[in-house]
């Protein structure tokens, strides 16, 4: 099929072996690219049971059908392993122009597996794949790996990189793309950096010169000239061209969605400072887009804090919830200075806020002893102590050590604290409140990868936005409980389509143009149905991979803190979120059992029967057993 370069780049770093394979063309129909051919790959070559941090493990980046294309954002790709993070499927997604170079040098996707004896990096050109020795590299910050790579090979080359925190195996570390100059594009999600560093792989260099086909150029071009205006048109799209995602600060904040002070206030005087306006005018200096992207959501700031100047990547919404409300911390300049630490040294900055958080209510509760802290004496709104803080986690010095495994297994060696770590599954909560939308807290407990903004954004249909061509005809009010069960997994498979085929959740576009695209760009004709059905088998693979794993539905949950202690102000004042009630509708809307195992008969018909049948895996044969 055309949008596809037809083959993966399987690299063994222990043997140092490197073969091209063709993609089976069964794969490609039934999961697309992206983040659900990550999903089958894994599915085939990772036993369920492996350390995430052994050579055993696989890192996959793959693009999808129509990155590189003319399709607007057409720019995303998918980093998906097992997770250090949350020991399941794990996955991170970036945009930029890392995924398009990648393309246009040959590949849809590379397959690292295996551990290099001594700190490597692999670069990627024109079909040419070789892995080279970057001792020189290592120890570097994302920023200053980027300037060395570009001296080696040249300033043209796109490159993918970990910073000291994925080199220590920091389990909330990620991987930074195009960080020059204005800042990088980040899969920050699930740790992928530890597992990149975990195979001392320190970063991978593209470059290409081909082009990236469509079947039908003319039409599709046609196509997309006649519905970019009411794309473009769309409200949330206009205040991302302006402000980027700040501008959601104001209105989140009086939903109660903002999180405030580790999700324990509801209202904030100072959360003024933090919204877009001010934000622009205080320290944005421009922006920037993506590959093929006419929104330009990307801002950058040039700006003073403490004596030092912060010049890159502009706060966006989840940094400014995890570095700035969520630790009181409200001067602007203040976040953008800690969010550009967290991208230098290569960790995740809503996991880092969200640990952070934890610790510094765990201290003020009694439950940290100053002896253990070598003279912290933590406090919320001290940027200085959150700065000292993120270099710890980088490095693993100190109580660095605790905060670098994340919130979940840092509270599980804190008596008393598991209450208000707010994670799910593992993963760090992003920054929107599920009190104030009840729909979100069903979408976190249940998310593939923990608790995940991204897979479903079901806010914005509790907000009254519909979606007609996926059945959700009626308007949904945002404390209501009923009926979100079958909303939210809908919503889900839907956004697994959108990161299996590469473009961006923010462009506001039907299902049914997503498929008429995907059917011109391809030459595969496909309904918006047609791709929500391989949208719901790419859900439940990942889900089968999480219950190999050794999850259960007993998993599916949230921190006690959102479901039984609601706010005393603010949008979502006197809410907690009622998740067994939705959880209940969830499972039987999706054919699951009481206990969170799909039906057998739920797997027949997507076509994961087989999956299953022939894993030569233990682990999926011991599930097979629990399948009924």
């Amino acid at each position: 099929m055309k949008c596809y370069c037809g083959k993966i780049a399987y690299i063994n770093l222990s043997d140092g072996k490197v073969e091209a394979k063709e993609i089976p063309e069964e794969y490609l129909v039934n999961f697309l690219g992206g983040s659900g051919l990550a999903a089958r790959l894994i599915f085939d070559l990772v036993d369920p049971t492996v350390d995430p941090l052994s050579p055993e493990n696989a890192l996959v980046f793959m693009t999808g059908p129509l990155t590189g294309t003319i399709m607007p954002t057409g720019a995303r790709m998918t980093v998906a392993a097992k997770s250090p993070l949350t020991r399941g499927w794990g996955e991170a997604h970036a945009g930029g122009f890392w995924g398009t170079e990648l393309k246009r040098a040959g590949y849809d996707g590379i397959v690292v597996t295996g551990r290099s004896e001594k700190p490597v990096y692999i670069y990627i050109h024109d079909g040419e794949v070789e892995i080279r020795d970057a001792s020189k590299l290592w120890g570097l910050d994302t920023y200053e790996a980027d300037i060395e790579l570009k001296k080696l090979i040249g300033e043209n080359v796109r490159c993918a990189i970990i910073g000291p925190a994925g080199e220590n195996l920091v389990s909330i570390a990620g991987v930074f793309f195009d960080v020059r100059p204005d800042g990088p594009r980040v899969a920050g999600r699930c740790g992928m950096g530890a597992v990149m560093g975990s195979k001392n792989l320190k970063a991978i260099a593209v470059k290409g010169s081909g082009k990236v086909e469509v079947e039908n150029l003319p039409s599709l071009r046609e196509y997309l000239k006649r519905i970019l205006p009411s794309i473009m048109s769309f409200p949330t799209t206009q205040l991302y061209s302006t402000y980027g995602t700040t501008a959601e600060v104001g209105p989140m904040y009086t939903y109660g969605d903002l999180p405030i002070k580790n999700f324990s206030m509801g209202t904030w005087d100072e959360v003024r400072n933090l919204e877009g306006e001010e934000v622009a005018k205080r320290i944005v200096k421009g922006h920037r887009a993506c590959f093929n992207c006419p929104i330009g959501c990307w801002r950058y700031v040039d700006c003073e804090v403490d004596g030092e100047k912060v010049v890159g990547r502009a706060i966006e919404y989840e940094s400014i919830g995890a570095l700035g409300s969520l630790l009181l911390i409200s001067d602007p300049a203040k976040v953008a200075k800690l969010h550009q630490l967290c991208n230098k040294l290569g960790v995740d900055a809503i996991s880092t806020g969200v640990v952070v958080a934890w610790f510094i209510e765990a201290y003020e509760k009694g439950l940290i002893s100053n002896e253990r802290l070598g003279g912290i004496r933590p406090k919320w709104g001290d940027h200085k102590l959150v700065e000292e803080l993120i270099m710890k986690i980088a490095k693993r010095e100190g109580i660095g050590e605790l905060l670098a495994r994340g919130v979940r297994e840092a509270s599980k060696e804190v008596k008393g604290s598991e209450s208000f770590a707010m994670h799910s599954k593992g993963l760090e909560i992003p920054m929107h409140d599920p009190r104030a939308f009840k729909g979100m807290g069903l979408q976190y407990a249940t998310s593939n990868r923990g608790a995940d903004h991204l897979y479903g954004l079901v806010f914005r249909i509790e907000q009254g936005e519909r979606v007609t061509d996926l059945g959700i005809h009626e308007r949904v009010w945002r404390f209501d409980v009923d009926g979100k069960g079958r909303i939210v997994a809908i919503m889900q498979d839907w956004h697994d389509v959108i990161e299996s085929l590469g473009i961006c959740k923010f462009l506001m576009i039907t299902p049914g143009h997503v498929a008429s695209v995907y059917s011109l760009a391809t030459g595969r004709k496909a309904t918006a149905k047609d791709l929500h059905q391989r949208g719901t088998a790419i859900f439940n693979l990942k889900r089968l991979f999480n219950l190999a794993c050794g999850m259960s539905g007993e998993d599916d949950k949230l921190p006690e803190r959102l479901l039984k202690e609601p706010l005393s102000d603010g949008g979502a004042a006197g809410q907690v979120v009622e998740l067994d009630r939705m959880l209940k509708e969830y499972y039987e809307y999706r054919g699951w059992n009481p206990d969170g195992y799909p039906k057998r008969e739920t797997l027949e018909r997507l076509g994961l029967m087989k999956c299953l049948e022939e894993s030569k895996f233990e682990a999926y044969k011991r599930l097979l057993e629990r399948i009924k």
